[in-house]
């Protein structure tokens, strides 16, 4: 049965032109969970950073390692672009949906390429890694704008089939687009081999790429990180950044230490957690950061362990139901490579490099005056709210009415004041149509099982109180 499950996804994956490289790294996966891994890391190898070792604050670097403009045309900007945003109903890429100013995602990301091209007369190249989904629209957007530079702006990230949970067997559905998912961003490293992108890089010069995902606007092109790694030496560098109590599933460093010894640092996601630790992971002690997935990798170093064969990344079990099957996805991590590497480091960050939109909460955050667009075009915090002892806005909106974009934008007419504003929640179905000022916690609940609209409360400041219509 294993041979035949082996053979007839090895076929499927032929059948898609993917490459032989591709096919045994999956197939070797698919090994792993038959020989009884589910993703799960042995809790008694996980130990907290060293910080004097493991850690350096990005106020460190920017105070001994100031920009030099000959060395940032060693750099290349690299952004994860294949994600549509179907958990916020969305059929296009994601990057395409404006956040902040009328400017979408990718919009905001070009306008912070060129600001670094034009402060320091080099051109950063940006590269985004698309989907099948992604790419025609994004290239689109680029030409019609002007973008432009001698390397590719783009290249196609992998696929892989979904399995059938018992035999491990292709999935095979009515929907072709069904039987196919992504299999991470830690793709990206074997992509970039398989397109030429890494050998295009190297062959022009460049030693270090950038990489982040393009939801978030907060990470832009930062010249003194890049002069510590060139000065370290460093293989790796993950930016983390401290946990707030908005932040309990983000992926985590720690030191892997077996019988005593330690083996190196290794990113953890909450799908590798074991079930009886998962209060522990989310909580503020044990972890007191968190992976932004702002990524700087030596490009030299990655072709070497690329020429070896695909990185050894930690292996995510992602169940799921598609077309009335159950069935796993083998997912991994891009940050996970960092076990990959000898020279390694984690950059503490602060909030302003960590801006993400994965959800509608977060599209009103972003759009609203807690956030601001910076002369350089990063998405930050609004620094009044850090004087006014605020950390991000915990905001919860009803899914029932707010859950996909379209239903968020038709009840959110006009963005509330969230400056002041600790926690915002909103229960049923409310339809914000006027300016409101909300302060502290606030919550806005409307039991009358039909719309209301705020504009009809004949009043526009809330502070510290449930509203209920």
């Amino acid at each position: 049965m294993q041979n035949t499950a082996d053979e007839a996804i090895a076929q499927k994956m032929r059948t898609e032109n993917l490459s032989e490289e591709l096919i045994g790294d999956f197939l070797s996966k698919v090994e792993r969970v038959r020989q009884g891994e589910k993703g799960k890391v042995d809790w008694n190898h996980v130990h907290d950073l060293n910080p004097a070792e493991d850690e350096v604050s990005l106020e460190e670097i920017q105070e001994k390692y100031p920009a030099k403009k000959e060395n940032l045309a060693k750099l290349a900007v690299i952004k994860l672009n294949g994600g549509l945003g179907t958990s916020m109903g969305l059929s296009q890429a994601k990057s395409l949906i404006p956040v902040k100013d009328n400017l979408s995602f990718l919009e905001i990301i070009l306008k912070q390429i060129e600001y670094v091209r034009k402060k320091y007369s080099v051109e950063v190249p940006l590269i985004l890694m698309d989907s099948f989904n992604t790419q025609k629209d994004c290239q689109a957007l680029l030409a019609k704008v002007g973008f432009q530079q001698k390397l590719a702006t783009s290249f196609l990230q992998n696929k892989v089939p979904r399995l059938l949970k018992d035999s491990y067997f292709p999935l095979s559905s009515d929907n072709p687009k069904d039987e196919w998912c992504p299999p991470g961003h830690g793709d990206i490293y074997l992509s970039l081999k398989e397109t030429g992108i890494l050998q295009s890089l190297l062959d022009q010069g460049y030693e270090y790429a950038f990489i982040s995902n393009g939801d978030n606007l907060g990470a832009t092109p930062e010249a003194s990180i890049l002069e510590y790694l060139l000065a370290q030496g460093l293989d790796f560098a993950m930016e983390m950044t401290p946990k707030t109590l908005a932040d309990t599933k983000g992926g985590a460093i720690y030191r892997k230490t077996v019988d005593g010894k330690f083996l190196g640092l290794e990113l953890l996601e909450t799908a590798q957690v074991p079930t009886e630790f998962e209060h522990e992971f989310s909580g503020m002690g044990k972890f007191r950061t968190f992976s932004t997935n702002n990524l700087w990798v030596n490009l030299k170093t990655l072709q070497e362990k690329l020429s070896q064969g695909p990185l050894q990344l930690s292996l995510i079990v992602n169940p799921k139901n598609v077309a009335g099957k159950d069935v796993i996805q083998l997912e991994t991590a891009m940050g996970s490579a960092i076990r990959s590497f000898q020279k390694t480091k984690g950059i503490i960050i602060p909030r302003t490099r960590f801006a993400p939109v994965k959800k509608c909460e977060d599209i009103l955050i972003r759009r609203s005056d807690s956030y601001l667009l910076n002369e350089d075009y990063s998405l930050s915090v609004n620094p009044k709210r850090k004087e006014l002892g605020l950390e991000e806005n915990l905001v919860s909106l009803d899914s029932q009415f707010y859950k996909k974009i379209g239903d968020f934008e038709e009840r959110f007419l006009i963005y509330p004041s969230l400056l002041e504003c600790r926690s915002f929640k909103v229960v049923g179905e409310v339809i914000f149509d006027i300016i409101i000022k909300t302060k502290g916690d606030v919550i806005f609940e409307n039991k009358t099982g039909k719309a209301q609209k705020v504009s009809s409360l004949q009043k526009t400041e809330f502070a510290d109180e449930t509203v209920h219509f």
